[in-house]
């Protein structure tokens, strides 16, 4: 399995006075789970307002981002100077002679609009020879500094009341409005120093839009930080439902990868959520979108605010606004906005005004008989189907057959949810072009199955959010990971886990809990044939290979013992060729 983010895109971040930025990159590591954070231009402590901040791999558009045109609205104090040229400084002079009229004051601004030479402060990021200016600054060593050209696009004078002057500016990167007010100052003749600080936009990054850390906090506690996300880079986009990601998806998804590579552009598939079940959890999915070689995965729940959006406005706010879409890989019974009118006529009717490509693709079906069960397909042999059907599955251009074909069926997700909801795990395996999976932490459980049972097993709690297989026993495959591994993992790098296989009971364990009822913490409990020694905290991938028999209470533990040893446990042995 390899290492990937969960979250890649830009956070258009509101940071609150009291913050640095750092912070700001720092708390956002501990809400996302993702080490590769930065932002797009620092703003200081005691400044607020617009900071993106750039998650997983679009940390390399952060440059393109922290270049574009920045708007501040600065507040100035006259007669006074601070060696931080802001009031959070110690003051180091006060004019005490008449400050100058509003006249005097809006010339003196106004003067500084296009380029000039500005001369960085002394208490900033800025290295020289190696070290940072404010580290000269804190041990009292003045260094020599070199004038840097900035440009001044526009000033906006919002209040004079001397001597406080309040104005709107428009910059280029690299400008200090610290220094553009000590600037000012000194022109005047009295001094002076900044006030406050509101960064209102930095490119398309607006403060009316930005959102602050509680907000994303609260956003990643709900799984809905998805909605919060932008992507700067230019995409070939996706747009779909997507539940469970089978060989119908994986062939639209090598189109998008070819369109991506034909048109120089980042993969991003766009899912919409229709309620809370589905087939996979949201991490396992962005795990094999990412394994599918996809840039960014995004995922959108259907809220009444998108399903009311017209087509034109999903276009030009989604999919262009907030995902610069420059290709859209599609089927040719594509559909989005209001009344479903975002369909393959319109997508080519806008096309020329806003800038992309259309590519449509034709659905992908598979030969009748491939929907045929196990034995159907090569006999109750009770031989490891991964030996034969399954290996065929892998094969995924083996399902896109002519559609001359007679005997064919069309691949979808509604096809996927009836052969789990049935536990024909092998029609899902060849659906899905592998085993159908559960994925998650080893967490302690009551103990009964190792000490009274003699057959410990590992414990992995399931949500009930998801479209399960039918509660059971099932003869299994699992791959056990390091519990950190997403997070000691470098981009790239793979890891190796334990494979086991073994037998398991995914369900609300009746025999041990008593009953069925009462909302009872569903379990996938697997007990390896091999020892595999403390797992405890581990991340376990499950593969459920084939259904075994319905869940059941039995009327003693011993009962339940005398089932899993003389009947379940040979029958998954027979299964997997070990007896």
């Amino acid at each position: 399995m390899q290492f990937h983010y969960n979250y890649n895109g830009f956070l258009n971040v509101y940071k609150e006075a009291g913050w640095t930025s750092m912070d700001v990159c720092a708390k956002l590591k501990r809400i996302t789970g993702v080490r590769k954070i930065g932002h797009a231009g620092t703003l200081d402590p005691m400044a607020e307002g617009v900071l993106p901040v750039a998650i997983g791999i679009a940390t390399k558009n952060i440059d393109l981002i922290g270049g574009k045109v920045k708007e501040y609205r600065a507040g100035m104090l006259l007669g006074t100077v601070t060696d931080t040229e802001d009031i959070t400084g110690n003051v180091t002079g006060r004019y005490t002679g008449e400050l100058p009229g509003e006249e005097a004051v809006r010339e003196a601004v106004m003067s500084f609009v296009g380029a000039y030479e500005q001369l960085t402060p002394m208490y900033s990021a800025r290295k020289v020879n190696g070290r940072k200016l404010y580290e000269y600054a804190r041990a009292g060593v003045e260094v020599e500094r070199k004038t840097k050209p900035v440009s001044i696009y526009e000033i906006r004078i919002e209040e004079i009341s001397v001597p406080h002057v309040v104005f709107t500016v428009k910059c280029s990167r690299g400008t200090y409005i610290r220094s553009l007010c000590r600037d000012i100052g000194e022109k005047l003749g009295c001094g002076a120093c900044m006030s406050s600080l509101l960064r209102t936009q930095v490119g398309d990054f607006r403060a009316e839009d930005a959102v602050r850390i509680s907000d994303i906090e609260a956003a990643a506690d709900s799984g809905g930080l998805d909605s919060l996300l932008r992507v700067t880079a230019p995409t070939a986009v996706a747009i779909g439902k997507f539940d469970g990601a089978h060989i119908g998806h994986q062939a639209l998804f090598r189109e998008l990868r070819r369109a991506a590579e034909r048109d120089r552009l980042k993969t991003l598939v766009l899912i919409l959520r229709f309620g809370k079940s589905g087939i996979m959890s949201r991490e396992d999915r962005k795990q094999k979108l990412a394994e599918l070689g996809i840039d960014y995965c995004i995922e959108l729940d259907f809220t009444d605010e998108l399903k009311n959006m017209s087509a034109e406005d999903f276009l030009s706010r989604i999919l262009i606004g907030r995902f610069n879409m420059k290709t859209i890989v599609a089927g040719k019974d594509v559909s989005f906005g209001r009344n479903k009118a975002g369909n393959a006529e319109f997508l080519h009717e806008h096309a020329s005004e806003y800038g992309y490509k259309v590519d449509l693709i034709d659905k992908v079906i598979a030969p009748g008989g491939m929907i045929m069960s196990e034995s159907e397909q090569a006999g109750d042999t009770g031989e490891d189907p991964k030996k034969n059907s399954a290996d065929n599955a892998s094969d995924r251009n083996c399902f896109e057959v002519s559609g001359e074909d007679h005997d064919t069926v069309d691949i979808s997700s509604t096809m996927l949810r009836g052969a789990i909801s049935k536990g024909d795990m092998e029609l899902a395996a060849r659906l899905l072009g592998e085993p159908y999976s559960i994925s998650g932490y080893v967490v302690h459980g009551k103990g009964i199955a190792s000490s009274k049972m003699k057959y410990p097993t590992m414990n992995i709690e399931v949500s009930d959010d998801l479209n399960l297989p039918p509660f059971g026993v099932y003869a299994v495959r699992a791959c056990i990971y390091p519990a950190d591994y997403r997070r000691s993992l470098k981009p790239g790098k793979e890891i190796r886990p334990r494979e086991i296989v073994g037998i398991a009971n995914l369900g609300e364990r009746p025999t041990v809990n008593g009953s069925t009822e009462g909302g009872t913490r569903l379990r996938l409990e697997i007990h390896s044939f091999d020892d595999i020694g403390d797992c405890y905290e581990s991340f376990v991938k499950t593969e459920l290979c084939r259904f075994i028999r319905p869940e059941k209470r039995f009327s003693s533990v011993e009962e339940l013992t005398r089932q899993i040893s003389g009947e379940d446990i040979p029958a998954v042995q027979k299964y997997f060729g070990r007896t």
